[in-house]
């Protein structure tokens, strides 16, 4: 396998961004942004029925031009909890020596996502040996945990303007939701949003159309949740019955 994030970072420092005004990002669970299993939010019970089973985040784009050079692409996207300035929960916790370590995939299998004959979403990563990796920080900042991905191919291809193409899967396992004899991991029930913050789009140096190309603007939706309907039990106060006297005197 090509060590994919090593070649695309060192092509980021000897070559320059080219804006990418009319280029779309896309994130969903399941599936390919265009098709009928794509889902905005995941409903989990955080039960263990979903272990050894992953659930899988996909990342797509949409290039601004004709581009006949591709040969990778690079991600950011923005972990937090819903509404809340809080810190990430142990269950977010993904990163090396961390609550949930080797919970998260990068790139996961491909099978099975994008394509169809309506809303197509082509493999630009077929013909080839590819490769990748990711950087999983959980406190990127005090209240945000933030994933990197990097994907690349060995030879290059090309991609057609307003296509959409699968960036790449992200596979999610859910163990350490109860304890199977290796402890919980708290915060799996809790609301958690999940954002693609941008996508950088390789191509060798000097190609036309540019050599990066970074992508922003959302699609369809660049954001997904988790638990949208939090299933963790709401903290109740007990009122003593000192506190009820002090209240009545």
């Amino acid at each position: 396998m090509l060590p994919a994030r090593r070649f695309v970072l060192a092509l980021a420092l000897i070559v320059s961004s080219v804006p990418a005004a009319h280029a779309q990002i896309n994130l969903a669970w399941n599936n390919c942004i265009t098709q009928a299993t794509a889902a905005a939010n995941k409903q989990y019970a955080c039960d263990g029925s979903q272990n050894g089973v992953p659930f899988r985040i996909v990342q797509s784009f949409i290039p601004p031009t004709n581009l006949g050079n591709f040969v990778g692409i690079e991600t950011t996207m923005s972990i937090s909890l819903t509404g809340s300035a809080m810190p990430v929960p142990d269950w977010w916790k993904l990163g090396v020596g961390e609550c949930r370590d080797g919970n998260l995939t990068f790139p996961a299998s491909l099978t099975g996502v994008g394509t169809g004959t309506t809303g197509v979403c082509r493999n630009p990563w077929f013909g080839a040996n590819t490769g990748g990796g990711y950087a999983y920080e959980s406190a990127f900042t005090p209240n945000v945990a933030r994933l990197r991905t990097a994907f690349a191919r060995d030879t290059e291809t090309s991609l057609i303007a307003g296509q959409q193409y699968v960036g790449g899967v992200i596979a999610l396992d859910t163990f350490n939701d109860i304890d199977s004899g290796a402890g919980v991991c708290a915060g799996c029930c809790q609301s958690v949003t999940i954002v693609l913050d941008d996508v950088r789009l390789y191509q060798t140096v000097g190609s036309p159309g540019g050599d990066i190309i970074v992508i922003t603007t959302p699609g369809t939706r660049n954001v997904i949740t988790w638990n949208e309907t939090s299933q963790c039990p709401v903290p109740t106060h007990r009122t003593t019955w000192g506190a009820i006297k002090t209240t009545y005197r």
